[in-house]
């Protein structure tokens, strides 16, 4: 009969597990998992230009999160691949498969979803079994409640418990448990997102630093070009005072022109040099064992194809998508913190064999169960859950206004980035039209200057002021590459 007891409440303990282990849980948010890839081809560290694509996130499908029913967003970098830059690409993924922060974001991730699964292991029961052998011998002079003698025979008690059993279960009525599994699986979406985010930072970084050398390398281009013009201009100008057509102060003039480009460009060089370091401390290489390739800037800069950044754009922006599940944990939070002050109530329960001796252990009368229900009802905690309510609300509420805060700075960054991307390309415009008209003014002076109706000192004006323009419109094209990164990363990485 005893073993029949012990049974069926065993019976009852194990459906309750199936049915708690097929009770639905909101799923962990999705993952983002970066896929290693090959290297780029080259020794040395060298980037080439034929280079994998970036690699997409595992999770590029949208997903729901708990308690909305909008779905998430996919979150993606594609947006760099509009400039059709292999080289660029390929810094990307090199940057993203060995980046430490990244391997950082990752670990905090899996964290948070071990978190998750510890949350959910509590709709299980709990069940252990242990060995109990105790003796214990009772003083001679153990005290009495009634005092008969001074001294009373020694007692010895020994206890032999042989494969007991201990269940419980919680029975989530209030829903307590399941909220804390809510909590913990925004948490991890909310860790989820930050990854997102360390990809796009990363990302970012690795193509404004990217587009700063290939700007460096435009520049560079037209000091070269500059400096091959003028020494075939200094050439011809040694000749003519060699004859006695000039004076020395047009050829001094003219050396001094051909040193000052010179120094101008070797300050270039060392610039490139410390973008380069720059790239490899982003790319995780080392520094000794990195180049990048000379190039020119992109003839085609991404155009954002609205007259202006919505608000749906930027709550793309993984940043903001991590304010909004913090701000979801708040208010789980707030949910977790009032079931607290509901009752809890939990199916007890155990069995086993107990005997004072080693001889009956394994006899039936030596069976032994307990089956029960123990309900806890918080009365009085000093309003310590009052409190914790009181406090959640207020985290929420602080929450929200951080998250509000974090919208206010992202639009005004979107919109900085994209005016000046409108007056930027304006300014290109005209200073084309500046730049050709520099180029014509040049080439009179110099067509005067041959005939000797000019001096060299207005061919040497017109030919810094060509130098100048040219300068300034690689400048502004490479800006227009910087503000063009700026509203990709503003808009989330992509359009």
């Amino acid at each position: 009969m005893k073993k029949s007891v012990v049974y069926s409440f065993l019976l009852l303990v194990s459906c309750t597990v199936l049915k708690a282990q097929t009770t639905p849980v909101n799923p962990p948010g999705g993952s983002v998992t970066v896929q290693p890839g090959s290297l780029p081809a080259g020794t040395s560290g060298t980037v080439q230009s034929q280079a994998p694509a970036i690699s997409e996130s595992p999770t590029s499908t949208a997903t729901t999160s708990p308690g909305t029913d909008a779905p998430v967003p996919a979150l993606t970098i594609t947006g760099f691949r509009r400039f059709n830059d292999p080289t660029l690409e390929s810094l990307i993924q090199l940057g993203l498969d060995n980046s430490p922060n990244i391997k950082s974001a990752l670990s905090r991730l899996e964290e948070a979803r071990i978190r998750v699964k510890v949350a959910q292991s509590f709709l299980a029961p709990s069940i252990r079994s242990s060995l109990l052998v105790t003796t214990q011998s009772l003083s001679e002079r153990r005290p009495l409640t009634i005092s008969t003698a001074d001294q009373l025979p020694r007692f010895q008690l020994n206890t032999f418990q042989v494969l007991p059993i201990d269940a419980s279960y919680e029975l989530d009525l209030f829903k307590r448990i399941r909220n804390s599994i809510t909590v913990a699986d925004l948490q991890a979406q909310a860790s989820d997102a930050d990854v997102q985010s360390f990809r796009l930072t990363l990302a970012s970084d690795i193509a404004r630093t990217y587009m700063l050398i290939r700007g460096n390398d435009a520049e560079q281009a037209v000091f070269r070009r500059n400096i091959q013009s003028r020494d075939t201009t200094l050439s011809i100008i040694r000749e003519r005072f060699r004859v006695g057509l000039i004076s020395q102060i047009d050829v001094q003039r003219a050396e001094t022109d051909y040193a000052t480009l010179q120094v101008t460009l070797k300050g270039l060089e060392r610039a490139r040099l410390e973008l380069v370091n720059g790239l490899a401390q982003l790319c995780a290489q080392d520094p000794n064992q990195f180049s990048v390739p000379v190039g020119t800037l992109p003839t085609d800069v991404p155009s954002y194809p609205y007259a202006a950044v919505a608000v749906e754009q930027l709550q793309r922006r993984p940043d903001l998508l991590q304010f909004v599940r913090q701000n979801q944990v708040a208010n789980a939070q707030v949910t977790l913190q009032q079931s607290t002050t509901l009752p809890r109530v939990t199916l007890v329960g155990s069995g086993g064999l107990l005997s004072g001796r080693v001889g009956p252990w394994l006899t039936p009368s030596s069976a032994t169960y307990l089956v029960g229900i123990n309900a806890s009802v918080p009365l009085y905690e000093g309003h310590r859950a009052k409190q914790n309510i009181a406090l959640s609300k207020q985290m929420a509420q602080t929450s929200q206004q951080t998250y509000q805060q974090a919208l206010q700075l992202a639009q005004r960054d979107a919109e900085t980035a994209l005016d000046n991307l409108t007056l930027l390309r304006q300014q290109i415009e005209l200073q084309n039209q500046t730049l050709s008209l520099a180029r014509r003014t040049e080439l009179y002076n110099r067509e005067l200057y041959v005939r000797g109706l000019a001096t060299y000192l207005e061919v040497l004006d017109a030919q810094r002021t060509i130098l100048t323009s040219e300068q300034q419109m690689v400048q502004l094209r490479s800006q227009e590459t910087q503000f063009a990164i700026a509203l990709l990363r503003a808009v989330g990485g992509d359009w």
